[in-house]
């Protein structure tokens, strides 16, 4: 039985992840964002999460594809969000809040894909039971 969303389904946590991050870093620095500033935040977060992408998904994958729970790979992701957070502000005394913020998104991002496990497992179990038939 799967446990992960797929390349498609990383594909959408690593999206909503992005669109999740402003509102999130606003409510963490607890000052707003207007709509312009938010777009010019998510285009930067997507410009700049590529490799921090590349490696956090491959790392979750392969730490929880073991694992059936959800909301352990839905923390799995919040934890890597941190780590990322701290590698690239550790010496910024804002960096908390900036992790706060990117935990956050990570795991909203992998929290969103959580139904496309249950499909992937709802398919495999009906292929598997098609299988045993023929």
């Amino acid at each position: 039985m799967p446990n992960t969303p797929g390349i498609g389904g990383y594909l959408m946590a690593w999206l909503v992840s992005i669109l999740a991050l402003p509102p999130l870093l606003a409510a963490a620095f607890k000052e707003p964002l207007g709509p312009g500033m938010a777009v010019v935040v998510g285009m930067y977060a997507a410009a700049n999460s590529v490799p921090f992408a590349c490696i956090g998904i491959p790392v979750v994958h392969l730490a929880c594809r073991r694992v059936r729970s959800q909301s352990i790979h839905v923390v799995a992701a919040g934890a890597v969000g941190w780590v990322s957070a701290v590698l690239l502000m550790w010496p910024d005394p804002g960096y908390t809040s900036f992790a706060i913020a990117l935990a956050g998104s990570t795991a909203c991002g992998r929290l969103v894909v959580v139904p496309l496990v249950w499909r992937r497992r709802r398919w495999a179990g009906d292929s598997a039971r098609s299988a045993a038939r023929c």
